[in-house]
């Protein structure tokens, strides 16, 4: 398991602004967020092949998004984050820019990104996170597969 130092190193290299380590009482525990992610029956909303010309610029892009369309991203860019391999962790209590994916001068669809979820992986690991809303209302989930990157979202009830 990953050390609380090495995970809020990797986090903030990630461009994520990282306040620390939360154990919100009224939310799930990190391991029972990423359940409905790894089951085999998991559905990606967004695959990004590794052989795209800019895969990692996809994944950030696409990540914001979806995660600001099902609210994990709050309206202030506040999230809860649990690092692949480093599930035993509480959720980790980061922000992102307010404008950060966003649209605004940018005729592709995408702004400038800040938080890059391309750069949220262990040393020597692959990229992969679980992103909770702060509400625990919400999730979005990177996961690196054999060719490709997935995308996964999930929503838990109140």
């Amino acid at each position: 398991m990953a050390d609380p130092q090495t995970v809020r190193a990797v986090v903030a290299r990630a461009g994520f602004t990282v306040e620390d380590f939360v154990d919100p009482g009224h939310q799930p525990e990190p391991m029972t967020v990423w359940k409905p992610f790894v089951r085999a029956s998991a559905v990606p909303a967004v695959r990004i092949p590794d052989h795209e010309s800019d895969p990692d610029g996809h994944l950030d892009r696409e990540w914001i998004r979806l995660s600001r369309e099902n609210g994990t991203i709050s309206a202030d860019g506040t999230l809860l984050l649990s690092v692949e391999g480093a599930g035993r962790l509480p959720w980790l209590r980061v922000r992102i820019s307010p404008d950060s994916g966003s649209s605004s001068g940018v005729s592709s669809g995408g702004g400038k990104v800040t938080a890059r979820a391309s750069r949220v992986g262990l040393p020597g690991q692959a990229i992969g996170f679980v992103a909770l809303a702060v509400d625990g209302h919400a999730a979005t989930s990177v996961s690196t597969e054999e060719w490709e990157t997935w995308i996964l979202t999930a929503e838990f009830p109140a």
